[in-house]
């Protein structure tokens, strides 16, 4: 199971960078259609909606059609567990608190992977290799 960060949903949306958007939209893409092997948190389709809002302005009803779009990724809410335990594994690996609710959240979830630009290409974390697909597009 793969763990789809807040990244990949923006980049597949916005089409800034074509060579992310490209590959993000691959990997969500085969994640909703082929293998039904990706999952997203409650809390990665929030921080989506806030960044679509505020950083590209983008009107509500283009970012509710894209909500619907990555909704089949969505496998859990936020626990309690998983806000204590990202704690631990921000002092663990030194990682941001988010970035750390992410990894907390896709442990819980039984993920082998986490897809995310924001963590250290190929680094383990807590068993879970951190995979930054867009390593060779920058």
């Amino acid at each position: 199971m793969r763990f789809f960060d807040t990244n990949m949903l923006v980049y597949a949306a916005t089409g800034q960078d074509r060579a992310k958007t490209d590959i993000a939209r691959e990997l969500i893409g085969h994640a909703l259609e082929v293998n039904h092997d990706g999952v997203i948190t409650v809390q990665v389709m929030t921080e989506f909606i806030n960044v679509m809002q505020k950083r590209f302005k983008v009107p509500v009803k283009d970012i509710d059609e894209w909500v619907s779009q990555f909704y089949p990724l969505l496998a859990s809410e936020v626990t309690m567990d998983m806000v204590r335990n990202a704690m631990y594994v921000k002092e663990e690996y030194g990682i941001q608190y988010y970035d750390a609710l992410v990894v907390a959240a896709a442990e819980k979830l039984g993920c082998h992977e986490i897809v995310s630009e924001d963590l250290n290409d190929g680094q383990l974390y807590r068993g879970m290799r951190a995979i930054n697909p867009f390593k060779a597009a920058t």
